[in-house]
This record gives C-alpha cells, structure tokens and sequence, in this order.
C-alpha cells in the first residue's frame, strides 16, 4: 500500500479514462436513448441501408420526438453524412454492440447487439455483463498504439468493476458514495499506478478528512471534454440503478452513492468474474445464477413503493380494469397497477397510461420480459417462455381507454428497469 505522502505518476502521457467519443453527449447514455436506437438499428439491418440513410435520420428524428420531454437529447441534427453513429458511435462500441468502424457505413450489430435489440437479454443483463467484462484499453474504441501503451505498462482495469468495489467498501465504512472530484483527482491518477483497493479507499478518506493535499498530482483529465468523459462511467452505472446520483452545485461536487438495496447482487456480480471476455460467454455464466432475477425483483418493488402517487393511480387503474389485462385474474389482493410508458420518463398517472396486472406479470411487464404492442401483440423474452410461455397469450384486446401512443412508446424505445 502507498504511504499518504505518496504522489502518483502518469504511467505515459495521455492515459486517461475514455468511455466514448470526444464530443460526449451524456443524454446518449440513458437506457432508452443508448438501447432506442439500437432497436431502430435492428429494424434496418436487414435492408442493408446505411446510417447516413434516409430511412434511419426518420428512426432516429422519431425517436429524438419521443424522448424531447423527458431526456432532451436532439438527435434530429445527427443524421446524414454527419450522423449519429460516424460522430458518436463509440457509445454502441463501447460496449459492444455494433462492430469496430468500418468504411462501408452500413447498419450492422453484433451478435451480442442483435440479441439485446431482440430482447433476449434483458436490459439489468445487459448492464452486469458490462460490467463484468468492460475493461482499459478497449480496442472497439482505442486504436492499435493506445492499446500498446497500457500493455507495455502492464495495466489492464475493468473501470466500471472497480468504482462498485470502491462504492461497497466505502460503504462498509458509513462513506459509500463518490463525487465526480474524486473520480478525476484520485481514482483515475491512483489506477495508473497498479493501486489496490485499499490505497483508493484511503486517499478518498484522507483527501474527505483534510489530511493530505492533491497539489502535484497528476492531471489526468487535461482537455477540455476529458473530466464529463471520464464521469461517464459514473453515469453509466447510474443509469442502470448500481448507484443513485445527487447533484450538487457543480458536476465536480456530484455525489454517486451505493445503491444500498441490491448491495448483495452488485458484491456477486463484481465478485464473478467472466471466465474469459466474451459477451455471450458472460450471458451463458450469468445465467447459471440468481443474481440477475434478484436485482430486477429487488429494483422493481423499489421503483413501486417510491412513486408518491402509487396509490392512487392503482385504484383509478382498477376502477375501469379489475381484470389482469393477460391472466383474467380479478382477485383484487394480487392485482396492481402498471405504468405504460414509465414514471421516470413522464408516463403519466391516469388510466389512460396504466394496465391492471397480476404482481408476476406487472414484474414481467417492468423489467422488459413481458411487451404489449399497441395492436395487442404479446411478446415473451426468451427466459419468460420457459416459465409463462404456455399460459400467456399471444395477443390481447387493448382497453378503450388505453393511450395506443403509450403502448407504441414503449414497445420501440423500452427494454425495462
């Protein structure tokens, strides 16, 4: 372990952490907008067109319209020549759902994203195998000599692995949270240096109680787009329920603490690691696990019992619907009420925008195994056709008073919590 006088060094000029490309635009982040365009990707793929294409700009002007009111990312002026994916395509990348660029310029996903776009990875799957196998240097995003520069140095990391190992720890000793200060100032100069765990916990510590100064230490953030890059990571993690952030009065003093609730899934989901770095071979070992079914139930009744006005909105639901709009079911004591298009993205609490769902089918519904198109089409993800696939029906007769637009919003742009 590193002594508190200790001041790292920069292992070579121009290490630092990258998520993306150099013109960030965080909105790009969020599940609805990263996974959105990845469905209209799926949906074009097929006809060979190419991103600079007319049939993919209206893709993506329609998804730009159905997100303006909650996310507020403009994707209409990211379309043509200069479009979406030759400028930011490393979001897709990244993590890898489309394949390294090449020159032809033409729609193609990966295996892996195709089975995402198709929904037979769930959205709380997605993220942990991110998690598990995303690691520094990236090829998808770096090219050949930034790549070599890390290897020569013998430092390889898993960035978004490591800020939850920090978070658990943190959290163990009553701090479990991290600003986006911390993560520019401490964490990433720290990880060029080989630290362990337990250095990162200590100068967080150190730095929180006054004890030592950063004055010399490295910065590893020197460009102008380089600290929103780096807090990415955070971000992401953020944006899939690892951890919740609060604001603060600049991005720097932003805190981003441990999602308490499912502290149990994230130490097994760290703990595991992938048995190599392919993304199917971590879905396959994922799967031989609980861990998965426990954060999305865990998130679940979480998101429900924190919605100020859960209550209301479910007697209104089932004053017009006091049926399971799939199973028929009436018992009232195992009936709830399920937002169409979500709380978190300005689905609003009327019954226009709500279905009266049994508690498995509602959880099914919330988590992306169970859609309902706005013609009434069910669709099972793979893992629920094990259990439901028998007994669910293949369509339903979509109430009156049901908002088809609601429905439309969804099954194109959601892919559950």
């Amino acid at each position: 372990m590193f002594a508190k006088n200790f001041i790292p060094t920069k292992p070579f000029d121009g290490f630092k952490w990258k998520w993306a490309c150099l013109q960030c635009t965080e909105g790009l982040n969020d599940p609805v907008v990263l996974l959105g365009v990845l469905f209209r990707m799926r949906k074009l793929e097929p006809l060979g067109v190419k991103y600079s294409s007319d049939e993919f700009a209206k893709e993506l002007i329609d998804l730009s319209n159905d997100v303006k009111d909650s996310i507020g990312v403009d994707l209409e002026r990211r379309t043509g020549d200069r479009n979406l994916i030759r400028n930011s395509g490393q979001y897709w990348r990244a993590v890898g759902l489309i394949p390294p660029a090449d020159r032809s310029g033409q729609i193609k996903l990966t295996e892996f994203g195709r089975k995402v776009a198709d929904h037979d990875i769930s959205q709380t799957e997605f993220a942990a195998i991110t998690v598990q196998t995303f690691k520094l240097p990236n090829s998808n995003i770096q090219n050949e000599d930034e790549c070599r520069l890390w290897l020569q140095h013998g430092i390889i990391l898993h960035p978004l692995r490591l800020l939850l190992e920090i978070e658990m720890k943190l959290n163990e000793l009553g701090q479990g949270f991290i600003t986006t200060e911390e993560l520019i100032k401490i964490i990433i100069p720290l990880s060029g240096c080989k630290a362990e765990l337990q250095d990162y916990i200590n100068f967080i510590l150190w730095y929180r109680a006054g004890e030592i100064s950063l004055i010399g230490w490295p910065n590893c953030c020197p460009e102008a787009n380089d600290m929103r890059i780096a807090r990415e990571y955070l971000l992401f993690l953020s944006n899939y329920g690892y951890i919740i952030h609060t604001s603060g009065d600049t991005r720097m003093e932003e805190k981003y603490s441990l999602n308490a609730i499912i502290a149990d899934e994230i130490r097994e989901i760290i703990a595991e690691k992938p048995k190599d770095e392919s993304l199917l071979n971590a879905l396959e070992q994922i799967r031989t696990t609980e861990v998965i079914a426990e954060v999305e139930r865990k998130r679940v009744q979480t998101s429900r019992t924190a919605r100020p006005n859960q209550a209301n909105f479910r007697r209104e639901v089932l004053k017009v619907c006091q049926r399971c709009i799939i199973t028929n079911v009436t018992m009232p004591e195992v009936l709830e009420a399920a937002h169409i298009k979500p709380f978190k993205y300005n689905g609003e609490d009327t019954v226009a925008n709500g279905f009266a769902m049994r508690t498995d089918i509602h959880t099914l519904f919330d988590t992306g195994h169970l859609r309902i198109s706005e013609d009434g089409i069910v669709e099972l993800s793979s893992r629920a056709r094990m259990d439901y696939g028998a007994s669910i029906p293949p369509r339903i007769v979509v109430p009156d008073f049901t908002n088809r637009e609601f429905l439309r919003w969804r099954w194109d742009n959601y892919n559950g919590m």
